[in-house]
């Protein structure tokens, strides 16, 4: 399986992931969050009516409204509300939404989708299996820019309508899970015979909200479906609003010109909200993003498990989360995918032992080893991280330096293939995402026969005991010889006016579900 940029893009923290659910906490109001949240933020019962004005990251001139490859944090945000999915994440865990069961077959070579009854698209017409059918099919069309990752899971030119609302779908390799599979991979529905997304072309949709302009790069305007399965929306109308500079999007909260603002770096929200009836919210421990470096195995010294467990013992997690993220995170366990369903919370925090460290490097043929750790402020944070840890492996005799790059340039195969370490972030998002698509690159996946067993019953089985084992046990291949130093999990901040409500975290906090966003009574 091949691994796209937009797909990377989408793997790494601020454009992919799942878990927690419910409303967004509020951090304190004035003063940055490191006191805590405000009990009830954005949780109180909303009025009908308004407009309301959300500020994103965007993707320029290449925004899409097309569901299959949206990546920015504004394209997945409007396509939330205007495509509804098969299933979602809710709590870390599956939850129904076109769908409402996927069963597998005994030997997990095909499961059969039940579609939930009463859905219309925006156009009145009745959700059957034939929209499914046809969403799968264009997965791999050669019309597409890129196949989809669930192409190498499921034999999309196979699907098949077996009723008005069931469809059958074989499967390449044995799928014991597919509503998580499906939810992970956060497939969205779209109609029959829709073959483009052209800006002024009308766009259909099942979702709460409904195209009613659309610049790309600059802003959408959705207007409410009062005949919405899941309920009618709170607001009258959405404008998500594409702005890339993270101080801008604050300044429009500020100025009035917007009511949100998503993701907010550490330093701006550390100096407050910046006015009365404005405050900073927090997304909660399970949506915070885990910050960590990935050691390429591809390369010495860390073709040698002790030259990686050196590197573990020698950061100084806490000095990171201190610096880095100004109080609003907490120290790492190693692991991504604090939040989501089967994380193994329970793996401690590795403690700093320079001493320790020193040995193994001495035993791997490392003393004084040259390393390159890669970086980009894709994700707020990342390179203050990357020279902070060069300075701490210095400190075991190691010749580190930190290789700052362009956002733009972060993903490219030949310069991660020539770096020693890449610093990465990742969301909560579900484990088998995090492990199937990061084992795309050469240079960040891990390979080791326990770990592909422990992976192979995962995605396999239909137990979910067994499935449970077998993500443990992956997750324990990683902390005892893995290429992970996953030191801390950083929040996730907004800044919006105290009396937006509703926005709900189902795939990401840093894009949120809108469908219920308004304005409290």
């Amino acid at each position: 399986m091949t691994l796209t940029r937009r797909e990377a893009l989408r793997l790494a923290g601020a454009t992919a992931g799942l878990a927690a659910g419910g409303g967004l906490l509020a951090a304190c109001g004035s003063s940055g969050g490191s006191e805590g949240p405000v009990r009830g933020g954005g949780s109180a019962p909303a009025r009908r009516g308004g407009t309301v004005r959300l500020a994103f990251t965007g993707g320029g001139a290449g925004e899409t409204l097309d569901p299959l490859i949206a990546y920015s944090p504004a394209d997945l945000a409007r396509g939330l509300v205007v495509f509804d999915r098969l299933f979602t994440l809710v709590g870390g865990r599956v939850a129904p939404a076109l769908a409402v069961s996927a069963r597998p077959a005994a030997d997990a070579r095909s499961f059969v989708l039940t579609l939930r009854q009463g859905v219309t698209w925006h156009d009145g017409t009745p959700l059957t299996s034939a929209d499914v059918v046809h969403t799968l099919a264009m997965l791999a069309s050669p019309s597409r820019p890129h196949p989809s990752e669930l192409t190498g899971f499921l034999d999309v030119a196979k699907a098949e309508a077996t009723g008005d609302l069931t469809v059958k779908v074989p499967t390449k390799r044995p799928v014991g899970d597919p509503a998580g599979l499906l939810a992970g991979a956060s497939l969205a529905v779209i109609k029959k015979g829709t073959t483009s997304f052209r800006p002024g072309q009308a766009v259909v949709g099942t979702g709460p909200f409904k195209v009613a302009a659309f610049a790309p790069g600059r802003e959408a305007r959705l207007v409410r479906n009062d005949r919405y399965w899941g309920g009618p929306p709170n607001a009258d109308t959405l404008v998500v609003l594409s702005v890339d500079d993270p101080q801008a999007r604050a300044n429009a909260v500020r100025g009035g010109q917007a009511e949100y603002a998503s993701d907010i770096p550490f330093t701006l929200a550390k100096t407050g909200a910046g006015a009365s009836g404005l405050e900073i919210r927090g997304a909660g421990e399970n949506q915070r993003t885990g910050y960590g470096f990935v050691l390429n195995t591809t390369r010495k010294p860390f073709s040698d498990p002790r030259a990686r467990m050196a590197l573990r013992l020698a950061v100084d997690r806490q000095a990171l989360v201190d610096r880095v993220f100004l109080g609003y995170g907490t120290v790492g366990n190693d692991l991504f995918g604090h939040g989501a369903q089967y994380f193994a919370a329970q793996t401690p925090v590795l403690g700093r032992d320079l001493a320790r460290a020193r040995t193994l490097l001495k035993e791997a043929g490392a003393e004084g080893a040259k390393l390159t750790i890669r970086s980009a402020d894709y994700e707020s944070g990342l390179n203050s991280s990357a020279e902070l840890f060069a300075e701490q492996l210095r400190a075991i005799g190691l010749d580190a330096k930190a290789q700052i790059v362009a956002p733009t340039a972060y993903f490219d195969a030949d310069g991660l293939a020539a770096a020693d370490l890449l610093a990465f972030p990742l969301g909560p998002h579900p484990l088998s995402v995090i492990f199937n698509r990061s084992a795309a690159y050469p240079s960040l996946a891990f390979k080791d026969p326990d770990l592909d067993r422990a992976l192979t019953t995962a995605n396999a089985t239909n137990d979910p005991k067994e499935r449970e084992r077998a993500w443990l046990d992956a997750q324990r291949v990683m902390t005892v010889r893995g290429n992970w130093i996953v030191w801390g999990r950083g929040d996730v901040l907004s800044l919006t006016r105290a009396t937006v409500t509703g926005i709900e975290v189902r795939d990401s906090a840093k894009y949120p579900f809108l469908g219920k966003a308004g304005f409290s009574a």
